[in-house]
């Protein structure tokens, strides 16, 4: 069977800046050499973001004059299907229109037989937002069904400014990481879970242990190497024991039975997929990406209950 195509999902309110981050993310996953679809919901008839990003050859498909949440499902289905059957992407991002609900837009991937939901981002311009009081229903929800929520044009605010919008996001949603995107740009690697691609690339790595310096300020990740196997639950109890501060967790396990399973963990939900056979787990039978403020501080005390598995 087909491997189902991660597809994330971008929410927030109009003029965010969702175009400019997704742009930023698509040149460097089309730059180590995958194959990205871009789908954009706009209400209006026109979408002029689009039209920019088809400019730098990447392959976009719109859905005007209507959200994808509610009028336009029967149409999303079937662009989704012409999609995967015209490309073969490695991966679909989906740009949700300002007034679409997240938590719809979820469901619906989660159920779509092609499709594995790898995310839902949620983007706040913290020099506009002024809190909740005076938003609709649906943009509460934007920022209560996320995983990830990124700060935009945070270059042009102070530290206090940055504290107020989180203290605003904080009373709707406590569980959610908050990262910084500077010029509109973030790392894929916290954005996005492991597809074969990056496993592949972790695993030409012999060392034990490899360290990375995310272009965020304070955020850093490890890597950790284990020759055991594994149970699902006995990774989610893992997962569950690890320092507040890591707020990103992924790589894949090998598991009692031989077979090999994707993990990905965005704040407090954990994801598996199972890796084709043919996958070649090369010198590891499991590996353990870790990302978050300070992360490799905690490396020791990570790999102690790492260890400690039974």
């Amino acid at each position: 069977m087909k491997n189902k195509i991660p597809t994330t999902v971008f929410s927030g309110f109009l003029g965010s800046g969702k175009t400019t981050v997704i742009s930023h993310l698509i040149e460097e996953l089309q730059n180590s050499g995958e194959q990205v679809i871009y789908i954009k919901n706009e209400i209006g008839d026109t979408d002029i973001d689009s039209k920019v990003l088809k400019g730098k050859g990447i392959k976009t498909k719109e859905l005007l004059n209507g959200c994808i949440c509610c009028t336009l499902v029967g149409p999303f289905i079937t662009s989704i299907n012409e999609v995967v059957e015209q490309f073969n992407p490695d991966r679909i991002l989906i740009e949700a229109s300002g007034a679409a609900d997240p938590s719809a837009l979820a469901m619906m991937i989660s159920s779509h037989p092609l499709l594995v939901r790898d995310g839902v981002i949620g983007i706040i311009d913290v020099v506009n937002f002024q809190g909740y009081k005076d938003l609709s229903v649906t943009a509460q929800n934007q920022t209560k069904f996320t995983d990830l929520i990124v700060f935009n044009k945070v270059e042009l605010v102070d530290v206090q400014k940055k504290k107020a919008v989180v203290g605003y996001v904080r009373e709707l949603n406590s569980h959610s990481p908050i990262i910084e995107a500077p010029n509109g740009m973030v790392s894929p690697g916290i954005i996005f879970g492991l597809n074969t691609k990056e496993l592949d690339s972790l695993l030409l790595q012999s060392h034990e242990t490899h360290h990375d310096h995310i272009q965020q300020d304070q955020i850093e990740a490890f890597t950790l190497y284990s020759d055991k196997t594994y149970t699902k639950e006995k990774i989610e109890e893992f997962i569950n024991q690890l320092p507040k501060n890591i707020f990103r967790s992924k790589g894949f396990i090998t598991t009692d039975d031989g077979s090999i399973h994707v993990f990905n963990t965005v704040g407090e939900r954990t994801t598996f997929i199972e890796s084709p056979k043919e996958f070649d787990t090369n010198k590891h039978r499991s590996v353990f990406v870790f990302i978050g403020y300070h992360a490799n501080e905690d490396e020791k005390e990570v790999k102690d209950i790492l260890l400690s598995l039974k």
